[in-house]
């Protein structure tokens, strides 16, 4: 019983840290990864660099944005969830 006793302190730090750090960050990436998944073309998106464009194309894992000056290819993981017209009115 005095093991069980010394260990309540480490396993109470491992529960706190489980409910504190993996679980919200459990919760972003499931809507981050149903935001990627109900990409279109024509949204406008942000990336994770601070790039604002329109997509144009999507592959598997790859979205083609036109720019302002041209288009870039970039992976779907980063592009976050905002569009810059929820920017511009911000």
């Amino acid at each position: 019983m005095d093991e069980f006793i010394n260990l309540l302190p480490i396993i109470l730090v491992f529960v706190v840290f489980y409910i504190v750090l993996y679980l919200p960050q459990r919760r972003r990436a499931k809507k981050h990864d149903a935001f990627i998944e109900d990409l279109k073309i024509g949204d406008d998106v942000l990336t994770d660099g601070g790039i604002f464009g329109r997509v144009t194309s999507i592959d598997d894992n790859t979205v083609t944005l036109v720019l302002k000056n041209g288009e870039i290819k970039i992976q779907k993981a980063y592009i976050k969830n905002i569009s810059w017209n929820d920017i511009l009115n911000y």
